[in-house]
């Protein structure tokens, strides 16, 4: 325990710009990421479970996707810590194998740690193999995958677990961003959420988890693929031991950091995680300074952006013109 939190309080000293030493741990982590998730789609639907992890947590409403802002790419930066520029991963379909970069999965399994993968799209396979981890799910149905989650959590000791929830990317393919059916669907991955939460309490180790909730990219009428704030701000909360209640966290979040934190916070090694941060800013002992009152820039991938991607989003908004 001591090692552990002597490597937190040196990480932490790095990340806490006001000086303020931050040692901090957690038994488990759950690292949740609801597919396509806007954050104003949070106060816009039914999301008691959300909204009550934001006001006892700390929370920013603008963390960035990468670009592309899309599943693949932003859940590999989410799992890796690195940029797309690093990992490589830009393609956004099924593939054999594994991403070749090392992932939160892999570092808490060297470490002896039991590992939990829950998503509900097949392509997340390609982060995470099956047999690599200690309970491996991939199930499209959402209520299915939640019952999988709680059954694990009931019966074992996962130390790390990752769950996916596809929605509500799916609802807002068909029936667009914002809809009536998209927030629907937000609805329903919070009450998800809350049986996870549930599950444990019941167990009675809720105290001792990190939960990290946050996103790969919003969207926009039926897609998402653009440099705006629609298709890039995704939410960012944070809520467990010592993380502050009610703060708003300052520093530009992207989704490296999630996993930079959850490996922080486990009291392992983040250095797999060259672009990601442990959000210090949320722990309650952190010296936070002032916001800035400046909306945040979204500004450029890390790295090199293949110009050979922008070629279909251009070629659809000139053609969207041409129609109109």
């Amino acid at each position: 325990m001591f090692l552990r939190v002597f490597s937190l309080f040196v990480l932490g000293l790095s990340a806490n710009a006001a000086g303020a030493s931050v040692v901090t741990t957690a038994d488990r982590v759950l690292l949740v990421s609801c597919d396509g998730l806007r954050p104003d789609a949070i106060p816009a639907t039914d999301t008691p479970v959300m909204q009550r992890l934001i006001e006892t947590g700390s929370y920013q409403a603008t963390a960035l996707a990468e670009l592309p802002p899309v599943t693949l790419p932003n859940h590999t930066s989410m799992v890796t810590g690195q940029s797309i520029a690093n990992h490589g991963v830009l393609f956004n379909s099924s593939r054999p194998g594994r991403v070749s970069s090392q992932t939160i999965f892999d570092i808490a399994k060297a470490a002896g740690l039991s590992v939990g993968f829950f998503a509900s799209k097949g392509k997340l396979s390609y982060l995470c193999e099956e047999g690599s981890v200690d309970v491996w799910r991939i199930v499209s149905n959402e209520d299915a995958l939640t019952d999988d989650v709680i059954e694990a959590v009931s019966n074992q000791d996962l130390r790390l677990m990752f769950v996916h929830f596809g929605e509500p990317d799916g609802a807002g393919h068909r029936h667009g961003w914002m809809s009536e059916t998209y927030l629907e669907q937000v609805a329903r991955v919070d009450a998800a959420l809350g049986r996870i939460l549930d599950a444990l309490d019941d167990k009675g180790v809720l105290d001792q988890t990190l939960v990290i909730v946050t996103s790969d990219h919003g969207g926009h009428d039926k897609t998402h693929f653009l440099n705006t704030p629609e298709d890039r701000f995704v939410p960012f909360i944070l809520n467990g031991p010592d993380i502050a209640p009610g703060r708003v966290l300052c520093e530009q979040l992207r989704p490296m950091d999630a996993a930079a934190t959850a490996l922080g916070f486990l009291g392992l090694s983040t250095d797999i995680t060259t672009d990601g941060k442990i959000v210090a800013e949320a722990c309650i002992d952190f010296e936070q300074p002032p916001c800035e009152a400046s909306a945040p820039m979204l500004g450029l991938p890390c790295g090199p952006l293949p110009a050979l991607f922008l070629v279909p989003p251009v070629a659809m908004l000139f053609y969207r013109r041409r129609r109109s």
